[in-house]
């Protein structure tokens, strides 16, 4: 069987990355005009979470089954989901208004806006390309998590500032907008390795349920986070209106009248954060966040019990693993 690298060594991790900007880089050579925003744009780094899972899971459904992997295949439709990716990075950026992406200006700082958009629109398309030529069935995928994406976003959107927000229109939202891409990418990785009908379904499961967990410790995050140290401007989603985990938990907390005052003038001072962020942390808002993101990250690993032992199996259930306990 072709391995695309070995998981064993201690760098297998940053290795792959490598290889994974490598090939995005090689894919966008051609872009013309475009190519200095789309430079910028790899090389601001990032954690290649869905390509990385992509890869991961199609080797681990190779070893399953016993099938080949061709390591161009591989690499090109693992580039294409974290160009998706990128895309969907770029019109966050422009939507939430925020001047930095990992410590560095936004490219939308940098490029304006017009110029922004159409370069996030430019990943989409050429992504679809490279996904079409690899068949209907992971390109349908790709566009399908983007559907979703996007209702996710409107949907969050439209409950901006919403004093009544529940834990269950919460989990939709960050399963629309966040947790589609990378279940379909894990997905699309079982396609590649062969992995048939049962592991492709469980291999969606698995990247749904560990992208939700993903998102609520980013949430944590963003609220309780020291300075900028998260690369991203501090307490971003409070100042937006946008009630994550740790908030709506916090409603029936000590600070539940400063938030629905701020829902009602849809605008909140820094002492009133403060107090939020306080509040949660003293009275177990974060707590409960966090053991809701550590079940779900949980169920994930257990769709993985129909995969053979194997370095790529350990990768994924490591990524799950270590998806709440991570730091800023």
């Amino acid at each position: 069987m072709h391995s695309i690298i070995d998981l064993t060594e201690a760098s297998s991790s940053r290795a792959l990355v490598s290889k994974i900007e490598d090939r995005m880089t090689r894919v966008l050579s051609d872009s013309g005009n475009v190519q200095p925003i789309l430079s910028y744009l790899i090389s601001t780094g990032g954690k290649r979470m869905r390509p990385l899972l992509l890869i991961w899971a199609a080797q681990a459904c190779a070893e399953t089954t016993g099938n080949s992997l061709d390591e161009d295949s591989v690499l090109d439709v693992a580039a294409a989901f974290e160009l998706v990716h990128m895309a969907s990075l770029i019109h966050d950026d422009i939507i939430d208004r925020s001047p930095v992406r990992r410590g560095r200006p936004a490219a939308h700082v940098v490029w304006g806006i017009h110029s922004a958009v159409l370069a996030g629109d430019y990943l989409f398309t050429r992504a679809n390309r490279i996904a079409l030529g690899y068949g209907m069935g992971i390109a349908s995928l790709m566009s399908q998590a983007i559907e979703l994406t996007c209702e996710g976003e409107i949907a969050q959107d439209g409950s901006l500032f919403q004093p009544d927000l529940t834990e269950r229109e919460y989990l939709s939202h960050i399963c629309r907008k966040t947790a589609s891409l990378i279940g379909a990418a894990c997905q699309a990785g079982a396609i590649i390795g062969g992995g048939g009908p049962l592991l492709e379904e469980n291999l969606l499961r698995f990247g749904v349920e560990l992208g939700c967990a993903f998102q609520i410790a980013d949430d944590i995050i963003d609220l309780v986070s020291p300075g900028d140290t998260s690369g991203k401007p501090q307490f971003n989603d409070i100042k937006r209106g946008l009630w994550t985990l740790p908030l709506i938990l916090a409603m029936k907390s000590t600070a539940g009248e400063v938030l629905r005052k701020a829902c009602a003038q849809r605008a909140i001072s820094a002492h009133d954060i403060s107090v939020v962020k306080k509040a949660c942390l003293e009275e177990g808002c974060i707590d409960r966040a966090r053991q809701s993101a550590s079940l779900l990250a949980k169920t994930a690993e257990s769709r993985l019990t129909a995969l053979k032992p194997c370095d790529a199996k350990t990768a994924l259930q490591k990524t799950a693993r270590k998806a709440v306990n991570r730091r800023f």
